[in-house]
């Protein structure tokens, strides 16, 4: 999937919160992600920011599992995991 430069007001529009809480939010699953990989825990077939994207997504838009899955080409479940 391309990714796509935003400006701030489409950004929220799109995303659902602005560029430097979505930052943020990136800083913080990316530590907590790297620690819980310490313990030896497998490796997703998805990115850091595809599953915060994935989970903003689906609460900003009420898309199905199913649509996003498909945007993503993952199963169901792994949208599941990342929601």
């Amino acid at each position: 999937m391309e990714r796509v430069e935003l400006l701030e007001a489409p950004f929220k529009r799109v995303i659902g919160t602005t560029i430097s809480v979505f930052q943020k939010m990136m800083s913080i699953l990316h530590t907590a992600y790297d620690q819980l990989h310490e313990s030896g825990v497998a490796e997703s077939d998805l990115t850091v920011s595809d599953k915060l994207l994935i989970a903003l997504q689906y609460y900003q838009e009420y898309r199905t599992m199913e649509y996003i899955a498909v945007d993503y080409t993952c199963s169901k479940s792994s949208v599941y995991r990342s929601i």
